[in-house]
């Protein structure tokens, strides 16, 4: 229960704590700045529910000075229950009743939640631990700065309650002794409640201390507003010339946003006589209606908080629920969404409500007015200005998030749309037909809760199903000891493919430079480096992989009148069924969009019982986090405290301003100082696959094999430990071959990491083949379904605007034939991922007839123009018969990659 009323009451002003010290501390680089910044925005933040609260103590001082003659009277003369008596009659005449008295202490209440955000977020922020700021030698410490003998003196906490108490002592000039023992003893509270804590949270606190102080000079002060208006222009502007200067590399669009910002400070005079006018002119009857104002009020509340914490979370997880499901210590994907609609339920509807309580007439009028327009401009965002970003992990990281930058329409629309509704509403309450709205709200709650409640019920059944297939499945378990799973004849012929999802074919070179040994582990090996894929993501790209060229996104839109999941399952089955009816023992492990689901939906072999597919993501994570915990300070919990603690953020992200997203999505951080590891659960999922390739093969068939195992290691690049590219918790040591060239980004370097750690792993499986003695009977296709668009060896240099996107189209491949010898070498022949099929039938007794078209697929081959379409990654975006194509990115490549004039835009038909 506690931890509820902690979500509701603390969480949101812990998030606005966070979201501020992350800001400063990016603009500065210094996290005692950051804490003086954060400590002098909350001040001023707060300052409006101050001052409410300054109004409320006043009226109970006035009212009690008041009073106090009769009160002293009536207790001379009269005694026991008479005096209670005659006291209840007094009180009741002057409209007062003691629990009134509370009312003094609403400053005092307002501090306890804000300080206990603050002690929470900064007592356990790990960023602090070693880091000093002026006197002060580690913020994450208590602060010792006077030692006498062996007794270390913590002088932060002493001075904050000297300034606390000199500036009650102002504050509290002419107030009764009552006031005065109160607010002493809460600065003794707090001096005995910091003494020990890290100097980082108490040097919060004294700052708090010194603006307060500075806040009850200022009422003493002719014109206090205006003063503190010149100090607020001040220090916007002179915040956003520090940030532009000493950070020049930062966006454009950053330096707007900081610019526009600064001029709203600036202009701050102009906004109040703007909104005094809207007051007097529209809002001045409305104001009178209190319970329209109310209505209006809840129902926008409602809304925000459905729409945040319910329907833009419950869309996320309703599109891939399985991904979701045993993440971490969460089991359930439904926590998720209750543990964020708690922690919105105080943003939006607790604090809310609860300001509303305290503000006056015409504030509560403009409040109700404003969460109208919030929850409208929401809607608008959501479901009108959505935008369309590309595939999002379950650590919500975007694959490509240059997409995220919004064209003309998506900057300007949303902030029309945003005007029209203000309008709209301004419109009908001046012709007092504020129902409309209260109609429109209730119409949009109910929309919200339908629309959320139906994401719920998708994501409880699809979790139903998938613990249901877990426990029929009993070799499915993320606990899983090493056990053997691929099978290999010792005498007949093995095929293996390993199917590197988003594996840099130009970044090969340059490992094998790094690591002159995989030029004999990989021996027997053709490379080809003029291969093209014929889609930038999985679901476009990897159906010619399994498939052949009857796969092609051309050949599969041609086919228009079967469903799109048909067409890619049967792709799925080519291979497997192929080798099946010649005999082979067949495995297939993680096959890609199976039945088009992200994972773990196999149902598409189901008539094909002779073949085994399994879930092998994720297997032997547990088991390689225990065997190296020296490299990884891990816990379960990890990963789903990481997506626990961006789903708030991915909530504003999604109900914001398209042309703020970028900036609030921060590269993936979302703003947030915590939990942002560099090696995630995600990579070691698949990378523990590889590590572990030795122990899961077994030399045991007596039939000839084929495996299809799919990796993802490539796919979740993160930054490793070199020179051997391991997984560690701290990283000290990221030094890579693209170093030492400008022209290479920190996307670039993650992936070369990653693609290092895949290729060297293999190569030790490569070994074990070869001690097990079945390399040379065994073919092995290395294949990647597509790129990325990051900078490589082969585009780096090519003029064209596309140079980065045409990483997309360039996948590793490389194979080894039966009994292959000589070292690793390059092949430059033309090829696609397309003639993976071809290449692994040949050299064996499996027939090259597609077992559902009838067609031969050493006939099929065709590439005169190979035609490479960029698509949406999400298999919700082509849930119909054809693909659609986002021409602007899609190309017709001939003959070779390495001349960018073979490079042709697809025109749109």
């Amino acid at each position: 229960m506690s931890s509820f009323f902690y979500t509701i009451l603390i969480s949101p002003i812990e998030l606005l704590i966070e979201l501020l010290f992350s800001f400063f501390y990016k603009a500065f680089d210094n996290f005692g700045i950051s804490i003086v910044a954060i400590s002098l925005f909350i001040s001023l933040l707060s300052l409006p529910l101050y001052h409410i609260a300054e109004k409320l103590q006043e009226k109970e001082r006035n009212q009690r000075k008041q009073m106090d003659p009769g009160i002293r009277r009536i207790k001379e003369v009269f005694s026991g229950d008479e005096q209670y008596m005659i006291l209840s009659t007094f009180y009741r005449q002057n409209h007062y009743h003691p629990a009134y008295a509370l009312r003094s202490s609403v400053s005092l209440l307002i501090q306890v939640p804000f300080f206990i955000a603050a002690y929470h977020f900064l007592s356990h922020l790990p960023h602090l631990q070693g880091q000093s700021f002026a006197i002060i030698q580690n913020l994450g410490q208590p602060d010792h700065l006077l030692q006498i003998g062996s007794l270390s003196v913590n002088i932060l906490p002493l001075l904050m309650t000297l300034i606390n108490v000199f500036a009650g002592m102002i504050y509290t000039k002419g107030f009764p002794l009552r006031d005065k023992v109160q607010l002493y003893g809460m600065a003794g509270v707090f001096l005995v409640l910091l003494y020990q804590s890290p100097a980082g949270l108490v040097f919060y606190w004294t700052m708090n201390n010194v603006v307060s102080l500075i806040k009850n000079i200022f009422y003493k002060l002719k014109n206090p507003l205006k003063i503190l208006y010149l100090m607020a222009v001040a220090g916007s502007v002179g915040l956003t010339l520090v940030i532009i200067i000493t950070k020049p590399n930062l966006p454009v669009s950053k330096h707007l946003i900081l610019i526009i910002g600064s001029l709203i400070v600036c202009f701050i005079p102009l906004i109040l006589i703007f909104i005094k006018k809207i007051q007097n002119t529209f809002l001045a009857t409305f104001s009178l209606n209190s319970k329209e104002v109310f209505r209006i009020t809840f129902l926008s509340c409602i809304s925000l908080w459905l729409l945040y914490g319910v329907v833009v979370i419950g869309n996320l997880i309703s599109s891939s629920p399985n991904e979701f499901s045993f993440t971490g210590d969460v089991e359930n994907p439904l926590s998720y969404i209750m543990l964020t609609s708690t922690v919105f339920f105080g943003v939006w509807v607790v604090w809310p409500l609860f300001m509303y309580g305290m503000a006056s007439k015409k504030m509560r009028s403009l409040m109700s007015f404003s969460f109208f327009i919030l929850s409208a401009t929401s809607v608008g965002n959501i479901f009108l200005f959505s935008g369309q970003y590309g595939h999002i992990s379950k650590i919500l990281m975007f694959d490509n998030p240059s997409l995220l930058t919004p064209n003309l329409f998506l900057t300007l629309v949303p902030l029309l749309f945003c005007g029209i509704v203000a309008l709209t509403g301004l419109f009908l309450i001046k012709r007092n037909q504020v129902k409309i709205l209260s109609a429109l709200l209730t119409i949009l709650v109910l929309a919200t809760v339908m629309s959320g409640g139906y994401s719920l019920w998708q994501i409880t059944k699809s979790f139903e199903n998938h613990k249901q297939l877990i426990q029929n499945n009993k070799s499915f378990t993320n606990h899983d000891k090493i056990k053997p799973m691929i099978s290999l004849s010792q005498e007949k012929q093995n095929v293996v493919i390993l199917f590197l999802d988003r594996a840099i074919s130009s970044y090969l070179p340059l490992v094998v430079e790094q690591f002159p040994q995989l030029k004999e582990q990989f021996a027997g090996f053709l490379y080809y480096p003029n291969t093209v894929s014929y889609g930038a993501y999985t679901l476009t790209a990897a159906p010619a992989l399994m498939g052949g060229y009857e796969y092609t996104p051309d050949a599969i839109n041609a086919r228009d009148s079967e469903k799109l999941v048909d067409k890619h399952n049967e792709a799925t089955l080519v291979l497997p069924r192929l080798f099946s009816e010649a005999g082979y023992a067949v495995t297939v492990f993680d096959p890609p969009f199976a039945n088009y689901q992200w994972s773990d939906d196999f149902s598409a072999f189901k008539d094909y019982p002779e073949i085994n597919v399994y879930r092998m993501l994720g297997r032997y994570s547990l088991q390689y986090k225990t065997e190296y915990s020296e490299n990884l300070d891990w816990d379960v919990g990890f990963e789903s405290e990481i997506i626990q603690n961006r789903l708030p953020m991915y909530a504003i992200f999604k109900n914001s301003f398209p042309f703020l997203r970028s900036m609030l999505y921060d590269q993936g951080t979302y703003f947030l100082m915590a939990k942002n590891p560099q090696v995630t659960d995600a990579f070691i999922d698949s990378y523990a696959v590889l590590h572990y390739l030795p122990q899961i093969t077994s030399i045991d068939s007596n039939k000839p094999t084929f495996t299809f195992l799919t990796n993802d290691a490539t796919h979740e690049p993160t930054f490793l430990q070199a020179p051997n590219y391991i997984p560690v918790s701290e990283v000290t040591d990221t030094s890579n071959p693209l170093q030492q060239d400008a022209g290479y980004d920190e996307i670039d370097q993650i992936h070369y990491h990653a693609n290092a750690a895949a290729l060297l792993q293999i190569g030790n499986w490569l070994d074990y083949l070869r001690k097990q003695g079945v390399y040379d009977n065994t073919k092995i296709i290395i294949v990647a379904d597509h790129g990325r668009d990051v900078s490589t060896p082969v585009f780096k240099n090519y003029s064209s605007e596309y140079s980065k996107i045409l990483g997309y189209y360039n996948p590793l491949m490389l194979s080894k034939e039966f009994n292959a010898r000589g070292l690793l070498t390059e092949d430059s022949q033309f090829m696609t991922n397309a003639d993976v099929p071809v290449i692994a039938i040949q050299n064996t007794s499996v027939s090259s007839i597609n077992p559902f078209t009838k067609n031969d697929i050493l006939m099929m081959i065709d590439k005169t123009n190979v035609n490479s379409f960029f698509s949406s990654a999400d298999p919700k975006h082509n849930s119909g018969k054809e693909f659609v194509f986002d021409y602007s990115q899609s190309f017709s490549i001939r003959e070779s990659i390495f001349s960018e004039s073979n490079w042709v835009p697809i025109l749109q038909p």
